[in-house]
């Protein structure tokens, strides 16, 4: 029978990392500080971080983790520019979130965005995958070693916010205001599109969405480590077992 493995998805939101996992071949459970009604599989609201002191975690076999990105993000700018040069405070959980991972010692990612604080992350971009039509940069750090797709970047002449469609369709997605060529109902259809498929999302969630590709191509490498892990440990047991038997065997 083969078996199943559980990923925890911290800061989940309504589910793009979630949905990669799910594909990759993980079970899925979601925590986030705010409902998430659209969230695909089993979901607790509740502070990531208490969650992760607070829980028994032996169910899980990794943790997956998106700490908001507002205080790293270059959307900075464009949201000052809207809102006469506020933004608001905006606290990084990045090194907390570590911090915790580290002592759990169970494989993790942390997920964020281009600027932020991560430790030798990995940098994944739409335009390595098939059928995503946005770049999103994300940045990946990991306790275990991740590879990047054998397909190289392409770099995308893609237009800034809301001035419509770029080279081969590239679009980009952030922002609430309007998008050249679209009304309002064609925007979150058209989004859901180009990260790959989703459809479970309003447009606010579309926003902060990373491709589900993303996760299940990172996913996929998890469940290797972990099988990986699970071998190496059962000839450690079969070896320990048969020094054991020798020692006997020899004190007969």
């Amino acid at each position: 029978m083969k078996k199943t493995y559980k990923i925890l998805d911290l800061f989940c939101k309504a589910g793009g990392a979630g949905e990669g996992y799910h594909r990759a071949g993980f079970e899925v459970v979601g925590v986030d500080i705010l409902p998430q009604p659209n969230y695909p599989y089993t979901f607790f609201q509740s502070d990531a971080i208490e969650f992760l002191k607070t829980t028994d975690l032996s169910e899980f076999d990794a943790i997956h983790a998106s700490p908001p990105c507002q205080a790293h993000t270059k959307a900075q700018a464009l949201s000052k520019g809207r809102n006469n040069g506020k933004y608001g405070e905006h606290p990084d959980f990045i090194p907390q979130t570590r911090e915790i991972l580290k002592k759990i010692g169970k494989p993790y990612i942390i997920e964020n965005v281009d600027g932020a604080p991560l430790v030798n992350p990995i940098a994944l971009y739409g335009s390595q995958f098939k059928n995503l039509y946005t770049q999103r940069k994300r940045l990946f750090e990991s306790n275990i070693e991740l590879r990047t797709p054998d397909t190289p970047m392409i770099q995308k002449k893609t237009p800034t916010a809301g001035n419509g469609f770029g080279e081969d369709g590239f679009i980009a997605i952030c922002g609430s205001g309007g998008v050249r060529g679209m009304n309002s109902r064609q925007i979150p259809l058209y989004w859901g599109f180009a990260l790959g498929g989703i459809d479970w999302m309003t447009r606010a969630e579309l926003a902060e969405a990373i491709p589900p590709a993303y996760t299940e191509f990172l996913g996929k490498q998890l469940i290797a480590y972990i099988k990986g892990q699970e071998v190496a440990g059962h000839g450690k047991d079969s070896a320990d077992r048969t020094v054991s038997i020798l020692r006997t065997d020899g004190a007969d």
